[in-house]
C-alpha cells in the first residue's frame, strides 16, 4: 500500500493513485464513501443485459412439474 495526498484542482477533490497500485488510467469507477470515511472505488463492468433480446435469458425451472410458485407462500 503507498501513500498519496489530496489537492484540490477547480470543484474537485483529487487524489493521486500510486503506480504500484497498478490502476487503469482510463477506467471507470463507482466511488463510495463508507460509515468511517473510507472511500471505495469499485470499477465499473459492462452490462451483460444491455443488449439482450426479450426472453433471451429466460431459466424454467428444474422442477416446474413439481412446485409452482403462486406468490402467497409464507417465509418464516
Amino acid at each position: 500500500m503507498g501513500n498519496s495526498r489530496t489537492r484540490r484542482q477547480g470543484n474537485f477533490i483529487i487524489v493521486k493513485i500510486p503506480e504500484i497500485l497498478a490502476v487503469s488510467g482510463r477506467k471507470r469507477y463507482y466511488l463510495h464513501r463508507n460509515a468511517d470515511g473510507a472511500i471505495l472505488l469499485v470499477p465499473r463492468i459492462r452490462d451483460y443485459f444491455a443488449d439482450a433480446k426479450d426472453g433471451e435469458y429466460v431459466q424454467q425451472l428444474e422442477w416446474e412439474d413439481i412446485y409452482v410458485p403462486l406468490g402467497r407462500e409464507k417465509i418464516e
